[in-house]
């Protein structure tokens, strides 16, 4: 391919973040046998020899003047979409677009340049080939003012709103994030494919060998003298005890520029600004990053990981990442300092952060791989435009996220909208700001179809393959209204949210593939409950149950045992979809007061019946060791009045907040079946957690590390008096709880299923939409 590419940073030298990115970027291309044009405003003003270089490396060189004094913002205080584009750059883009041969790839970096893209006709336009547009975006520029304040810096370089934003990813073929948190934020607006492209510095520099042992304990940091390192760094070294680092033979060394305001002090050592980061990652032991709020992609993070330097910084620092250790998840610069001062503390931690800086850097970089293929590659990035249409239909509020439920619906949404362009068929009515709500989680390319008021229609006009259950739940209205929109908007794949919805199926009469998001195996779940008295809100036989599923091309179980089941019914049908939620870096080793054990549930009979059981049997046991037991959620209502050292939050508004407070989780249930939402939330916000056996339905591998497994009251009462009484314990369980849950429910765990759904999909013909009359 002839790739223009139009930039207002340097390639050369690689001395920033921005500039390593570009030069990598640009460098995977040409080895991949592509012809490069670099279009450059000399906005930077880079010295002559790195001109040369640029020259030297790519196949031409257009300079084109630029004046950041013209650079004023158009919105009030922010910046427009086009305000950093002068006369200059369109005249030169205007004549680049008439050159013959033509060029096959557009690449702009940054959002603020898409103008560039209008230069370049639209498909229709072109009797060859199309020109590619890819925009590579770098970082966030919408609202990232608004980021910035909030930390109490001043925002500088470009900023503008996310419509702005948006309107420039629209000029685009595909937009490219840095990162997987990023393009999730982009996903949420972008009218356009968002891809990750991560970085991986260019060239082929070796890891570096281990420093040699000399009693030492040498840690590293390099960064320049910007607002948001320096603010960082010193909230991170506030937070240590220098003094007791330096009696137990510990140094921090601060390389770059962010040390020129800094003192020294026992345990720390300036090093000031270094020619080759090399000088410092060869000289230390472990590399810290206390990074703090921003967005993008932390290139010192990767640069370090990339040498082979064990890593350690806050979840910021390793933001896309795809971080599952502890050590790579601080809440803030204050929590890294007290995981560095353990490290330093307790050696035998070290080998372990090693590891896991290793097993990071093997995955990302397998990604960053495979990622670089898809962009040289023309054939793979149309096939990412050419993304499959799902319908997702439900008649529950997912966007509230309030229920277990709802973040069920809602992480599936996040996940297929990387796969797929989603519409809703939502059985109700949605006020305006619960269509914002819904949009921004099922993506900026997705359309909503509420069904609002539901005409009366005979139960006469039921099909007649119901089985008895679905004729029980249908909503005999919705029928003809599904099949219209069906015949009105046909997709590739239909999504049914719960067995509940199941009659819908009856209303496809296109050759779309049928999915049902089961949740729970209801018949197993009913039997559950009736074993210990109860009535579970649906009732349905396993056989009857299977006949419905057997209904259906594609069925998603939430977790193993429920796949494991449904493939052994139905082979080849059930794809293991589990229930993500987004880590949240936890700070407990912070919290003050008494040891907080807590629980979070709904009004259900088996969060009131093992909460009844945990006061009953457990709790008189543990109070006396001075804990409190906080509960929140509608279970409250279960607490008998009176018991000692309980406390009672009633509803909380963002239940992850609630998560924030705890020392230890508790989920006491003993029956139910199906996933607990709330064991995966303790799991994913490192809360080390007693749990029952019935809490950990589907879940295993991690008992005695990442969870204690309570078999009965006995060991209920032991593993929690245990991580009562017991700190370090505390902080070990929380790690290995951490780092499980990150492994199997982060967001990237159900990457797998939706990439295989949209396959699936694609597979499926798609008729045409009827012309309205």
């Amino acid at each position: 391919m002839r790739i223009l590419v139009v930039s207002p940073t340097p390639s050369h030298p690689q001395d920033a973040g921005n500039r390593a990115r570009i030069h990598a970027v640009l460098s995977d291309l040409k080895a991949a046998g592509h012809s490069i044009t670099l279009c450059l405003l000399d906005r930077e003003k880079v010295a002559p020899e790195h001109h040369d270089s640029m020259r030297d490396t790519w196949d031409e060189l257009i300079l084109v003047p630029h004046d950041r004094a013209l650079e004023k913002p158009s919105l009030g205080t922010r910046f427009g979409l086009d305000d950093w584009v002068q006369p200059a750059l369109e005249e030169e883009l205007a004549a680049l677009a008439v050159r013959r041969p033509g060029f096959d790839m557009v690449l702009v970096e940054y959002v603020f340049l898409s103008r560039a893209f209008t230069f370049f006709p639209p498909p229709n336009l072109r009797a060859a080939a199309p020109v590619l547009k890819l925009l590579d975006t770098h970082d966030q520029f919408g609202g990232r003012d608004k980021r910035l304040r909030e930390l109490g810096l001043t925002p500088s370089f470009y900023f503008t709103t996310e419509a702005e934003e948006a309107r420039g990813f629209g000029r685009a073929d595909v937009v490219l994030a840095i990162q997987d948190e990023e393009r999730a934020a982009f996903e949420a607006y972008s009218p356009k494919p968002v891809l990750t492209l991560g970085h991986i510095p260019a060239g082929d520099r070796q890891p570096l060998p281990l420093r040699a042992p000399d009693g030492r304990f040498v840690i590293g940091y390099l960064g320049s003298s910007n607002p948001m390192n320096t603010r960082a760094l010193d909230r991170f070294l506030a937070a240590l005890d220098l003094p007791a680092l330096a009696a137990a033979g510990a140094e921090i060394r601060i390389a770059g520029s962010a040390a020129k305001h800094l003192e020294l002090a026992p345990g720390l050592a300036l090093i000031g600004p270094v020619q080759d980061p090399d000088e410092l990652y060869a000289a230390v032991d472990l590399v810290v990053n206390p990074h703090e709020g921003g967005t993008g992609l932390k290139i010192k993070t990767v640069e370090a990981l990339s040498r082979g330097r064990p890593v350690a910084g806050t979840a910021e620092a390793f933001a896309g990442l795809e971080p599952e250790a502890a050590w790579h998840a601080a809440a803030d610069a204050a929590a890294l300092a007290g995981l560095v001062q353990r490290a330093a503390l307790e050696p035998a931690l070290r080998p372990t952060i090693a590891e896991a800086s290793a097993a990071l850097w093997r995955r990302y970089a397998t990604r960053v791989a495979s990622a670089q293929r898809q962009l040289a590659s023309p054939a793979m990035l149309r096939l990412a435009m050419d993304r499959p249409r799902t319908l997702l239909a439900t008649d529950l509020r997912f966007w509230e996220e309030r229920l277990g439920n709802h973040a069920r619906i809602a992480s599936l949404a996040r996940a297929a909208r990387t796969e797929m362009d989603l519409d809703l068929f939502f059985i109700g009515t949605m006020s305006p700001a619960e269509q914002t709500k819904a949009k921004a989680l099922l993506g900026g390319r997705s359309r909503l179809f509420p069904t609002d008021a539901l005409p009366p229609t005979p139960d006469a006009r039921l099909p007649p393959a119901l089985t008895p259950f679905e004729r029980r739940s249908t909503i005999a209205a919705v029928l003809p209204l599904f099949a219209q929109h069906l015949a009105a908007n046909p997709p590739h794949a239909v999504v049914l949210e719960y067995i509940r919805l199941s009659y819908l199926r009856h209303a496809i009469h296109q050759p779309v593939l049928k999915v049902l998001d089961t949740h729970d195996i209801m018949s197993l779940r009913a039997r559950n409950f009736a074993h210990f008295g109860r009535r579970h809100f649906i009732e349905i036989s396993v056989q009857e149950e299977l006949q419905i599923l057997s209904g259906f091309d594609q069925l998603l179980a939430i977790q193993q045992d429920e796949f494991n089941w449904l493939e052994a019914l139905l082979p080849g049908r059930v794809m293991l979809a589990p229930h993500v939620v987004q880590p949240v870096p936890r700070a407990a080793g912070q919290l003050e007061g008494p040891v907080r054990i807590g629980f979070l549930g709904g009004d259900s009979p088996m969060n009131r019946d093992g909460l009844v059981w945990l006061l009953d049997q457990v709790w008189p046991a543990i109070a006396p060791l001075g804990a409190e037991l906080h509960v929140a959620g509608a279970v409250c209502a279960a607490v008998p009045p009176g018991r000692p050292g309980v406390v009672l939050h009633g509803a909380v508004p963002r239940p992850e907040d609630f998560l924030a407070t705890l020392h230890i989780g508790v989920n006491p249930v003993f029956y139910g079946g199906g996933l607990k939402i709330k064991t995966v939330e303790y799991l994913s916000h490192g809360l080390p957690s007693v749990l029952t056996a019935e809490a950990l339905y589907g879940i295993s591998g991690g008992a005695g590390q990442a969870y204690a497994l309570a078999e009965d009251r006995a060991g209920f009462v032991a593993a929690l008096a245990t991580l009562v009484l017991d700190p370090a314990a505390r902080a070990r369980m929380g790690d290995a709880a951490l780092a499980f849950g990150r492994r199997h429910f982060a967001p990237a765990a159900l990457a797998p299923a939706m990439r295989n759904l949209a396959g699936l999909a694609r597979g499926i013909p798609r008729p045409a939409a009827k012309a309205s009359a």
